[in-house]
């Protein structure tokens, strides 16, 4: 366990001069509102370690060792991502197992199914859940975290062996690099649409007043205990709300029985504030174009999933890893080469020959 500067530094010591490293990340989301990385694992010849990165370290020199290598992680997405958020990191190169898992085809991409596969090794599940920003961390968690790192680099040896062996080791390679440029990208909250919840399609415009109004008072009341928003009321109890109190019904029995005075009130006044909109300044529910059917566009989409199903059943993998519906319909819309580019990677081109 790393908790102090000098432990950092000769584990960044360490890294630099390592022939592989393995990363991993674990975080608190799913307990606070604010998410923050709490573990970072790090696995490399000479063992396994866990960075502490609640006791306040500068992480700069680990980050800095880190950086020039290629890392193996399994479903690389999140980490990249919160590593970035909290500390700037972008990785030169990555090894995603999950990627690599599923070009070669492999049904269970879940590490713990990997890890059973090959190595015969149970790894418990139970600590996925947990809260990871306690401290001190129970042995079980430890232990979790530790085998999170621990099996990386056998795995991806064995998942490296196969893809070359097949010809599709670039695959993954274009596959990783895609997937750092994509989680280098900050996604901005649309305020129009970010309290639009599961659901809300079912609403009126009255509804969705109302709902705007409680989605802002949940987030803000989430926000004040940092919680995540689910634990103060969950969507489906939104949505709900909404509708009765649009109605002008009771809506008074769906509300938690332990919600404290104080913040039932907000909410009764959020209901209020919704209900008191007018029809002329309701929120805009998103237009559909409605256009004639593109017969055209629709035949070639259909020559492109006829070639992309070809291919994915030759070769033993998922269809979507080729080329998703959406892609398959924005490619028969309009064949741009710059926008199959932007589309596809390159190995995805030449199997759909495009």
């Amino acid at each position: 366990m790393i908790t102090t500067p000098n432990d950092l530094q000769r584990l960044a010591d360490g890294v630099q001069h390592a022939a592989w490293v393995a990363v991993d990340t674990e975080a608190d989301s799913r307990h606070c509102y604010f998410e923050k990385l709490c573990l970072l694992q790090v696995s490399h010849p000479e063992g396994d370690f866990l960075v502490d990165t609640l006791v306040g370290m500068d992480l700069s020199p680990l980050m800095k060792a880190l950086g020039g290598k290629e890392l193996t992680l399994h479903g690389a997405d999140f980490d990249l991502r919160i590593l970035r958020r909290t500390t700037g990191f972008v990785p030169a190169a990555v090894f995603d197992t999950d990627i690599a898992a599923r070009l070669l085809g492999v049904q269970q991409t879940g590490f713990g199914a990997l890890v059973e596969k090959h190595f015969g090794v149970h790894l418990e599940k139970a600590s996925q859940k947990a809260d990871w920003a306690q401290r001190p961390l129970p042995e079980k968690m430890i232990k979790y975290a530790t085998a999170d790192t621990h099996y990386l680099k056998p795995l991806s040896d064995i998942l490296r062996d196969e893809l070359t062996r097949l010809g599709r080791l670039d695959w993954l390679r274009q596959c990783c690099a895609d997937l750092i440029e994509r989680s280098a990208i900050t996604r901005e909250r649309d305020p129009q649409m970010e309290w639009r919840v599961k659901g809300w399609s079912v609403l009126g415009g009255a509804g969705l007043t109302v709902l705007r109004e409680l989605w802002h008072w949940r987030d803000a009341e989430a926000q004040a205990v940092d919680r995540p928003a689910f634990h103060i009321l969950n969507n489906e109890r939104l949505i709900q709300i909404a509708d009765l109190a649009s109605h002008r019904k009771d809506f008074h029995p769906l509300l938690p029985p332990r919600m404290s005075p104080p913040r039932r009130q907000r909410l009764l006044d959020a209901v209020q504030r919704g209900q008191r909109v007018l029809p002329a300044d309701y929120p805009f529910l998103p237009k559909v174009p409605r256009t004639k059917p593109d017969f055209q566009a629709m035949r070639r989409a259909d020559e492109i999933k006829t070639v992309r199903d070809a291919r994915a059943k030759e070769l033993g993998i998922d269809a979507s890893l080729i080329a998703s519906r959406a892609t398959i319909e924005a490619l028969a819309r309009d064949r741009d080469a710059k926008l199959v580019a932007e589309l596809l990677l390159p190995w995805q081109r030449t199997l759909l020959k495009l």
